[in-house]
């Protein structure tokens, strides 16, 4: 038997005993509570490992594998931020969330802020998830594409691909809703783990060995903290990380699943200390073998390619196949965010619409994650990069959602006018973020911290002019 045989055959038993898995989970679906927030009663190291997989796909796999590639230590220290952040979500925000029983971050909002804010965060929540499972499309699309012969020549168009894997996760994700996710991402996030840990003590002894020839073919900036890019660039990109996926509505789903408020804090803080401590190192040096190895390859290609020269195909295909359940999965959650949000702010909330039953509206759920799912698969066929797309998630959300959710939960104050003064920040911070786009300065100074500032500068005015 060929080697890519076995790869594909590992590939087709692990998704397809996955996907089983998940699809089974449905007949444990009674009510859109099980399928939108898997009925509340997630333990904290389920919790811990869901949002392990779901950070560790697409874009915290595969983008900041090739972001790496490209740019070397400084991705390192940028990616940091895309961690930390879940430090302070998990201990400080998220207990938040769980106590108010919501569903979504437009529903805090309104909670917290009123109507006219939850509107806005509505939108935002919608674009940013949208996006966001684009990003994972895409991923899984570049994972496929490697897979396929000639894929170090490009020999395979990806964006085939996005459209197979956009299939697979729209079906998968519809049958199963989060309750599927949860229990599958177990699997993912142990054999991730474990996968990159032998891929980089399989790799470490040839770059030791080939030290002399590392420093020869990459650049000196590959090693610098800046990376030639500059301070600026540095520190604003690092911030983007942190403050962009803060809050994110995917994540905002699972800060309210916990079984209590302490699991929830200990199954979101760990991960984040966790991953921070192991995965940008981790990535660094499969990235450095990359380049070594395979310098002229498509970056998004690099840790597929890695994986599958390292080791034997029944291990790379196992590793492969995780990776590939593992980005499902992240976009699977952004998807069944997306999904709450329809059911719970815009048809429950903002229509008024009262379905005939609690199975009536199990139906619409699906429904709608069906045309969102093909939604997102077309705009990752006509995008298909991977950290662009995450970046321009964060260009949005970060500017019209974390002011107002860090004071909200630091502060206790509440009066017409805070929510009259929170929905003018929100919708200038965002508005100015988008001109600020098309500038150059967008190229060193990142448009995400560029409107938080901005958010700060007019929350701070208008509490003194809205009274």
């Amino acid at each position: 038997m060929s080697d890519q045989l076995i790869q594909w055959s590992v590939i087709g038993a692990y998704v397809t005993f996955i996907f089983v898995k998940g699809v089974l989970k449905s007949r444990n679906i009674h009510s859109t509570d099980d399928y939108l927030v898997a009925g509340r009663n997630v333990s904290w190291w389920l919790l811990f490992a869901t949002m392990g997989a779901t950070v560790i796909g697409g874009g915290y796999s595969i983008g900041a594998t090739a972001k790496t590639y490209e740019y070397g230590l400084l991705w390192v220290l940028i990616s940091l931020g895309g961690y930390l952040h879940f430090v302070f979500s998990g201990m400080v925000v998220a207990p938040k969330f769980r106590e108010a029983e919501l569903y979504t971050v437009a529903g805090y909002f309104g909670h917290r802020f009123g109507e006219r804010p939850r509107f806005v965060a509505m939108l935002l929540s919608l674009l940013f998830s949208l996006f966001i499972i684009a990003a994972q499309m895409a991923a899984f699309g570049s994972i496929l594409a490697t897979l396929m012969p000639g894929a170090a020549e490009g020999g395979f168009d990806v964006r085939y691909a996005i459209l197979i894997g956009g299939l697979i996760v729209i079906v998968y994700s519809t049958a199963g809703g989060l309750l599927a996710v949860i229990y599958t991402d177990l699997y993912q996030f142990i054999i991730l783990f474990l996968g990159f840990g032998i891929t980089l003590a399989v790799c470490a002894p040839d770059l030791i060995a080939s030290w002399g020839t590392v420093q020869e073919k990459l650049p000196a900036a590959w090693f610098a903290v800046e990376g030639g890019k500059g301070w600026s660039f540095l520190i604003t990109t690092f911030l983007a990380f942190l403050l962009g996926e803060t809050f994110a509505p995917g994540y905002a789903t699972r800060y309210c699943i916990g079984r209590d408020v302490k699991h929830t804090q200990r199954g979101i803080a760990g991960v984040g200390i966790v991953l921070a401590l192991t995965f940008p190192v981790v990535l660094f040096f499969i990235a450095m073998y990359g380049r070594l190895h395979f310098p002229d390859v498509d970056p998004q290609s690099t840790l597929s390619l890695v994986v599958k020269s390292l080791h034997n195909p029944w291990i790379a295909g196992l590793i492969i196949a995780a990776l590939l359940s593992a980005v499902m999965s992240s976009a699977d959650s952004a998807l069944n965010s997306c999904t709450a949000i329809f059911v719970k702010d815009v048809f429950e909330h903002q229509f008024k619409s009262k379905f005939a039953s609690d199975a009536e509206s199990l139906k619409w759920a699906r429904r709608l994650t069906v045309a969102v799912g093909i939604s997102a698969t077309l705009v990752a066929f006509f995008w298909p990069d991977i950290i662009g797309l995450l970046l321009f998630t964060y260009h949005l959300w970060a500017p019209g959602v974390i002011l107002p959710v860090v004071y909200g939960t630091l502060s206790k104050h509440r009066s017409p006018a805070l929510n009259a003064a929170m929905f003018v920040t929100m919708l200038i911070s965002v508005g100015a973020t988008l001109l600020y786009r098309m500038t150059d300065y967008a190229e060193t100074f990142d448009p995400a911290v560029f409107g938080v500032v901005v958010s700060i500068l007019v929350f701070v005015i208008a509490r003194r002019l809205v009274r």
